[in-house]
């Protein structure tokens, strides 16, 4: 099997709508694919297309054990896959009692009946009629009514139940077989109950079953007694005046019959689910409950499951619900956004915090949380649908790895690759030796090198990793030098005797950072000037003199001029060793700061914001001779900084709040972050976040770009402080590094 074969991007289905866009989308086995998508740009949905034309794929449904236990979509997912019978996806499926943990609604497997099930009189609730979802015995899925019947014959008349193995609700008559989920009936005082023993055993109870004995007790209305299903008989519950009145002429010793039906298309199904309301019929929207209700006007997290009209291709579709993330939908939403994906038949199943995905990802067979749920943990449920691939282990079909880096390769670089998984025709995950692995190149200007390549010449050239039958290629290019090579920091003066780091920055023709190792930086200085490391650290001369330092990489060589000066520090109070000489230095060196009246930096001090809108109207070189009309009420024209202040206010840099600037006001942290950001253009937030700053602060997002971009680390505690002033110093760094990033 080639990659072409499996590749592991597909296309929205056919028929999607216009609204809906593929976050990401692959398949999880040969039958089934995952899909992501935002839909209207409010909503994140997550499907599983289930092809059960393929011959290693099928559907079923998971239950706890015991049925009252409820558990996480994921967990009872990950209990039933083993090997020849992987689950690779799932969703939660039916309603289910939340003090009892037992399922609402019908549910069988095979003929075997499950769960009785209950169906609602008022079409306010969901499920107010018959139902479900289910495997044909065919193989073909279905989603229809049902009619399923439980009724007793004593004296040749037909008294018809209204359920099987469930609590008694008031005006029901139910019956219990030995199957139910507790020895008795648990039934309250105020009806009869009526104990028939067949004399045989009864190991099941299922579609089809006929079952004749005789009454062997009469329990009697305001009897508080407990009574015990017989392993070889029923119970008949009754409540209500209808029914106790219908069945006040059965005795001790009457012959009784129980029979349970379900309709023949149904009989021999695979599994069948009850549930609702239905939502598509005839690929149209067609929701048998009230839509006027607060249940189906609810904008909340969804859960469905739908079918083509050939009955053979299965949609498990979520809509999630999370603040600040996906809104949820309403019902009569939810089936129109359903219809508009081209399917014919969808029904609803319990939605809200139960809702919940899970997906087998590659390079593992366990099923992990594919959705985000409303809360922040799976709800634990009462059943589930499961997608199943049957298919046995194979062969290796699918290498992926991933480069340390991507672009273009100095000659002499190497780049190392990781080996992600190994996946078998049917994206079964097969345990991965990286020693199989081979690394070839197509042109030879690279070499494999272990799990990596060695750039040779110069020149296009594409590499190959196979691992067996498996292979996965890329493109290549391999250069002599880069494009465009500069020394940072680029100051010019330096104090004899102080320390500076010198980096290059190795950019293609596009501005993207080329491949090399450090270590192929080649450093040196002219002029007697001082010494420099290997790593790029200079060590300036004691004396004064001038010269430069060089860096050389590939075939391309580059400097920065050096002055030594005469001694004079930045400033009084900033000293060749202090923290920041280098930065303060800088933004003197270039006209950005002054100091103060008596040579001082006085780097502790906060900074005010006026003083830093001076500061950024230097930098940006903003026009300060025509600074417009007074835009803030707290700045008149008479102001010393009116000039600057409106300037930089004009170009977008800061602005105010209830048209005030607050001149005098510190300039906090999470301020001058928003500045930097917006000033510079920086994009792209770092995944590891500052805990003083959660996600509800106003600035969380410029923030962390900083720290994506290295301006800030944060303190040792893993603080930003955001709301704390930001001193001179402080600010000088911030900005020094924002400027030569």
């Amino acid at each position: 099997m080639t990659v072409a074969a499996v590749s592991l991007i597909l296309s929205v289905p056919a028929g999607a709508s216009a609204k809906t866009t593929t976050v990401e989308s692959y398949p999880v086995s040969s039958g089934v694919t995952y899909s992501h998508y935002t839909h209207a740009g409010t909503n994140h949905v997550n499907h599983l297309q289930v092809n059960l034309n393929d011959p290693y794929t099928k559907l079923s449904v998971g239950l706890p054990s015991p049925l009252a236990k409820t558990d996480a979509t994921t967990n009872l997912a990950n209990r039933d896959s083993k090997d020849g019978n992987r689950v690779v996806g799932a969703v939660n499926a039916s309603f289910f009692d939340m003090k009892s943990g037992l399922p609402i609604y019908l549910i069988s497997q095979g003929n075997e009946i499950v769960n009785g099930g209950a169906i609602s009189s008022s079409p306010d609730y969901y499920v107010s009629q018959p139902i479900a979802f289910g495997v044909m015995k065919d193989g073909r899925a279905e989603i229809d009514h049902f009619n399923f019947n439980v009724s007793i014959n004593h004296g040749g008349t037909d008294y018809k139940m209204t359920g099987l193995n469930r609590e008694r609700q008031a005006g029901e008559t139910i019956v219990f077989t030995p199957q139910y989920l507790s020895k008795n009936t648990n039934s309250n005082e105020f009806g009869i109950e009526i104990v028939v023993d067949t004399g045989s055993p009864i190991t099941s109870t299922y579609y089809g079953q006929q079952l004749t004995g005789n009454v062997v007790k009469v329990r009697d209305y305001g009897s508080k007694e407990k009574v015990e299903i017989p392993s070889t008989g029923f119970v008949i519950s009754a409540h209500g005046e209808r029914a106790l009145e219908r069945l006040k002429g059965i005795k001790q010793g009457d012959s009784v019959s129980l029979s349970i039906t379900i309709d023949d298309k149904w009989k021999d199904s695979e599994f069948m689910l009850a549930s609702g309301p239905m939502l598509l019929k005839d690929g149209k929207p067609n929701i048998t409950m009230n839509t006027s209700n607060w249940r189906a006007k609810a904008m909340t997290a969804r859960t469905a499951i739908a079918i083509s009209k050939d009955k053979k291709q299965v949609h498990l579709v979520t809509v999630d619900s999370r603040n600040g993330y996906s809104s949820g939908m309403t019902l009569t939403q939810f089936a129109n956004y359903l219809a508009s994906q081209g399917y014919d038949r969808a029904l609803n199943f319990d939605g809200g915090g139960s809702t919940t995905m899970g997906i087998r990802k590659h390079g593992s067979n366990t099923v992990v949380l594919g959705n985000r749920t409303t809360n922040s943990s799976q709800r634990k449920v009462s059943a589930i649908v499961e997608a199943v691939s049957t298919a046995p282990v194979s062969d290796p079909a699918v290498i992926s790895v991933s480069r340390g880096q991507v672009g273009e390769v100095l000659v002499g670089a190497t780049v190392p690759l990781t080996l992600n998984y190994v996946l078998d025709a049917y994206y079964n995950p097969l345990k991965a030796d990286s020693s199989v692995v081979e690394v070839t190149s197509e042109k030879g200007k690279l070499k494999g090198a272990g799990m990596g390549y060695t750039a040779l010449e110069a020149g296009d050239d594409r590499v190959s990793v196979t691992y067996g039958a498996a292979s996965q290629s890329f493109p290549v290019k391999v250069v002599d030098a880069p494009a465009k090579l500069t020394i940072s920091p680029s100051t010019s003066k330096i104090d004899p005797g102080s320390t500076v780091s010198f980096k290059v920055n190795a950019t293609d023709a596009q501005g993207k950072p080329i491949i090399y190792s450090p270590e192929q930086v080649q450093w040196g200085v002219t002029g007697n000037i001082g010494t420099i490391s290997s790593s790029g650290v200079f060590k300036a001369s004691s004396v004064p003199g001038s010269g430069k330092v060089t860096a050389s990489l590939g075939t391309k060589t580059v400097s920065v001029s050096i002055d030594l000066s005469d001694g004079t520090s930045a400033f009084k109070d900033i000293p060749a060793d202090h923290a920041y000489y280098t930065e303060i230095r800088y933004l003197k060196d270039h006209g950005y700061i002054k100091g103060d009246i008596d040579g001082k930096f006085n780097p502790g001090q906060t900074l005010s914001r006026e003083h830093a809108a001076v500061i950024l109207s230097r930098v940006f070189n903003v026009d300060t001779t025509n600074a417009g009309a007074q835009k803030f009420s707290d700045v008149p024209s008479t102001h010393r900084y009116y000039n600057e202040i409106n300037a930089i206010a004009n170009a977008g840099l800061v602005g105010g709040s209830d048209g005030k600037f607050n001149p005098t006001g510190q300039l906090t942290r999470a301020q001058m972050a928003a500045i930097l950001v917006k000033a510079y253009e920086l994009k792209g937030e770092s995944t590891k976040k500052f805990k003083d700053v959660p996600p509800t602060h106003w600035a969380y997002k410029q923030i962390h770009i900083l720290a994506n971009h290295g301006i800030t680390t944060g303190n040792e505690k893993g603080n930003f402080e955001p709301n704390k002033p930001v001193n001179r110093a402080q600010f000088s760094a911030f900005l020094y590094r924002s400027m030569t990033k």
